[in-house]
């Protein structure tokens, strides 16, 4: 499945992203449309999940005793994907990046302080099969911090599953999940996505036995 976001979504998409709190009669003023229109296309851009959710961020750099890094993590191939769904499920990992070249998973992680940053480093990473090494970059000052995607019009938005990553031809088999929205090709690509999940969270949580 694809879409084109034209002009007006354009619009109502940059202004969401200056000011999430922007009143829809304002976005309708400035866009010179009906208020009516303005939720219809909101409401069409959230179920298709290009705007993900509205959210507040806060400026870590106005929270004291906080240490963020960015972890370069080196991975065995075949376990790429089970890394990144690991990594994403623990609270201190803020951002999960597959990449491409030696490290190919990249994450963005937060910590009280050094040591624990550190120890977060070695012990838990430790935990998580398939990671051969890491090194990480302390965050020292924020100078730009955007989130999201830059828009323009007539860009096509793709959709893939979230289980097997073929492109959604036709229309798309929508679950929530854990507060989260997640596309696939059918029910069964769903079913398997929430097994995998489990599974995953499971294995990782369970203390490993030593003889």
């Amino acid at each position: 499945m694809s879409m084109q976001l034209d002009g007006i979504d354009i619009q109502i998409i940059e202004m969401l992203q200056a000011d999430g709190r922007i009143m829809y009669k304002d976005i309708a003023q400035k866009a010179g449309i009906s208020l009516p229109t303005v939720r219809v296309r909101i409401q069409k851009l959230l179920e298709l999940g290009v705007i993900k959710k509205f959210t507040v961020i806060v400026d870590p750099d106005k929270i004291f005793g906080k240490v963020r890094g960015i972890m370069l993590i080196q991975v065995e191939p075949q376990y790429v994907e089970e890394v990144v769904q690991k990594l994403s499920s623990l609270k201190e990992v803020r951002e999960v990046y597959a990449t491409t070249g030696s490290n190919p998973i990249v994450a963005k992680v937060e910590a009280r302080d050094l040591s624990d940053l550190g120890e977060f480093a070695s012990k838990r990473f430790s935990e998580v099969k398939g990671i051969t090494g890491s090194s990480c970059l302390v965050i020292t000052r924020t100078a730009k911090e955007e989130y999201g995607a830059a828009v323009e019009a007539n860009l096509m938005v793709q959709f893939k599953c979230d289980f097997c990553h073929a492109p959604i031809l036709g229309k798309p088999y929508i679950e929530y999940i854990e507060g989260g929205r997640y596309y696939f090709n059918a029910k069964q690509c769903a079913k398997a996505y929430q097994h995998m999940k489990v599974h995953k969270e499971t294995e990782f949580t369970t203390p490993q036995r030593t003889a």
